[in-house]
């Protein structure tokens, strides 16, 4: 039976192998993923509350990062990386996951969360385009992957702006993620 929880210290490892395996050679070479959330972990933008895991038999099949990013100058949530066990895949894991993200984010009164995710995954769950939702990254870019959802209505439609992620997420180095691995 399936039950989803706040990550816990005596499950860090299990949860980045299960990250690492689900990312392994999917957007390059390896994987990185893994090595991110070992090191968010120690960030003053990860929210640990909202950093879950799903467990299968006391066993990590997906597992979920919470972060504060910046939407012009107010707090608001990122998440990633979102991973689900290879072997454990295509049960709804990932959804039920998300699910329960957003359900924690609103009641502790976050006001919108934006990602960077695939795009044909994640409007099932309300999420809408940056096109549409007139959201800039702070380099002024703008692409498909990049998605925001609104937990108080009009956050986005009253204020058009620019998304600033954790500075984790930029630059990990090679070296450190091949050490780590």
């Amino acid at each position: 039976m399936l039950k989803i929880i706040e990550e816990k210290p005596e499950y860090y490892h299990d949860a980045e192998l299960c990250i690492q395996r689900s990312f392994w050679n999917v957007y390059m070479p390896g994987c990185e993923e893994h090595y991110l959330v070992h090191r968010m972990r120690n960030e003053k933008e990860f929210v640990r509350e909202l950093s879950l895991i799903a467990l299968d038999n006391n066993h990590v099949v997906g597992a979920i990062y919470g972060s504060t990013a910046t939407y012009n100058t107010e707090k608001i949530l990122t998440f990633g990386p979102l991973g689900v066990d290879p072997d454990s895949q295509k049960q709804n894991i990932g959804s039920t996951l998300v699910k329960e993200f957003i359900s924690r984010a609103k009641k502790r009164g976050y006001k919108a969360i934006i990602i960077t995710g695939i795009p044909s995954y994640y409007p099932r769950f309300g999420f809408k385009s940056c096109f549409d939702l007139n959201i800039i990254m702070s380099d002024g870019s703008q692409f498909d992957a990049l998605m925001g959802l609104e937990l108080s209505k009009g956050f986005f439609t009253d204020n058009p702006g620019i998304f600033t992620e954790a500075q984790i997420f930029f630059n990990l180095d090679r070296k450190e993620v091949e050490k780590f691995n």
